[in-house]
């Protein structure tokens, strides 16, 4: 047998082994490629559709439902609040996440895993509970903080709403009930660091500090990219928060507070899913242009 030849079977054997692997990991993608077909894309396309149809009368409309959606005056108030809302929470989630795991990961390895389960377990309640929850934690009468509800002299929760602002009040309910999954996250990024690399900065003298902002931080860049994007993504689309806060009273109702709330007004009071489907629409731009931005801004897929 020549050289080629063994030569030859050996590249055939190993393109087998590729395409074994390949199907492989197909099959196991398949499950979640069906569920994303189905509930992510299959909607978006949908109502990308209806938002060129008068829903009432069935007829095309053309881009009618987007001048519709663009000419209503409460749009603009909307799309301000939400992006109040989300550089308020990107800013916390961004900092404090990323600060709170790297302190955890200097802990030892018991008690880093017990912090970050109890910062994981608001996460794992739904976000409707954890908007009931903190009705009551914005209730200086009734709130483990009233202390310090007294010392800015708020008496009751208007005074607290009309303190804080919405937009900070939606930003500390996202980060409380969001934090927690995502520094397990990064837990796991930081367990990943290979160990000789964070040896030799030692034996070179760094410092815990300089060891965490000058090695760790640039190794885990991209898991901080990802949340950026999705808690971005996430967060453009506000509607939990706003929507539950009117439990509180009627002074408290948010009807139209963000983007997905007027969406869901148009579509479930007044039955136009065609203008619903349309500002829908449009709230998906800014995501998709901030995600892509960031991604090739961050050379986010590059592989080093």
């Amino acid at each position: 047998m020549t050289k080629a030849t063994v030569q030859t079977k050996k590249t055939q054997g190993w393109k087998r082994s590729r395409r074994r692997e390949n199907f492989a990991s197909f099959v196991l993608l398949l499950p979640y490629l069906i569920l994303m077909m189905m509930f992510a894309v299959f909607p978006v396309l949908y109502a990308f559709g209806l938002s060129f149809f008068d829903t009432i009368d069935y007829v095309f409309w053309g881009l009618t439902n987007y001048r519709a959606a663009l000419d209503d005056y409460r749009l603009l108030p909307a799309i301000k609040n939400v992006l109040s809302f989300v550089t308020i929470w990107i800013t916390l989630m961004v900092i404090g996440v990323t600060v709170l795991s790297l302190f955890l990961d200097t802990l030892k390895e018991r008690t880093a895993t017990i912090i970050r389960t109890v910062y994981y377990i608001p996460g794992a309640i739904a976000s409707s509970a954890v908007v009931v929850l903190w009705l009551f934690l914005l209730e200086p009468q009734v709130s483990p903080f009233n202390f310090i509800f007294d010392l800015v002299g708020w008496e009751n929760r208007q005074h607290t709403f009309q303190g804080l602002g919405d937009a900070w009040i939606f930003s500390l309910m996202s980060f409380v009930a969001h934090s927690g999954g995502w520094i397990v996250v990064f837990g796991g990024a930081l367990a990943s660091l290979p160990g000789e690399v964070l040896e030799a900065a030692r034996i070179d003298g760094a410092n815990r500090f300089q060891i965490a902002m000058r090695i760790k931080l640039p190794l885990i860049y991209r898991t901080v990219v990802l949340m950026t994007i999705l808690s971005v993504s996430t967060g453009l689309q506000i509607f939990v928060e706003p929507h539950l806060i009117g439990l509180a009273g009627d002074e408290f109702v948010r009807e139209d507070w963000s983007v997905t709330q007027l969406s869901f007004f148009y579509a479930f009071n007044f039955g136009d899913f065609g203008i619903a489907a349309a500002m829908s629409v449009l709230s998906l731009i800014l995501p998709f242009l901030f995600a892509f931005t960031l991604i090739f801004a961050t050379k986010f897929y590059k592989i080093d």
